[in-house]
């Protein structure tokens, strides 16, 4: 069973701070994975060129704390958002309620 789930993995060549990993991927995930590649590789670069970060050990938790920070207020404010979605879901059906009772006496 094990072999038959990486048959469907493929290699994918991905290059972090000038620095080349071969990395395996689900097949049909591989451009989500250069694309999450390339995005830490500018990350990492934006906090090297910071200077206030030295090392790559430290740049690495930075990176890491800045994206886990950024998915956090991602989940944040979709919850906002469902939230909303709810509540402009509820007005309208209590508005057509509202117009079907109305609309069932003409």
């Amino acid at each position: 069973m094990r072999q038959a789930k990486m048959s469907n993995n493929v290699a994918v060549k991905i290059t972090i701070l000038g620095q080349s990993y071969t990395l395996t991927s689900p097949a049909g995930k591989e451009e989500q994975l250069r694309e999450a590649a390339q995005l830490l590789d500018n990350r990492l670069r934006t906090i090297k060129d910071s200077g206030r970060v030295v090392g790559l050990e430290r740049m690495a938790v930075m990176a890491a704390l800045n994206f886990s920070a950024e998915a956090l207020q991602t989940r944040k404010d979709m919850a906002t958002m469902e939230l909303a979605l709810g509540q402009l879901d509820a007005k309208v059906s209590h508005q057509l309620d509202l117009y079907q009772g109305t609309s069932d006496y003409d």
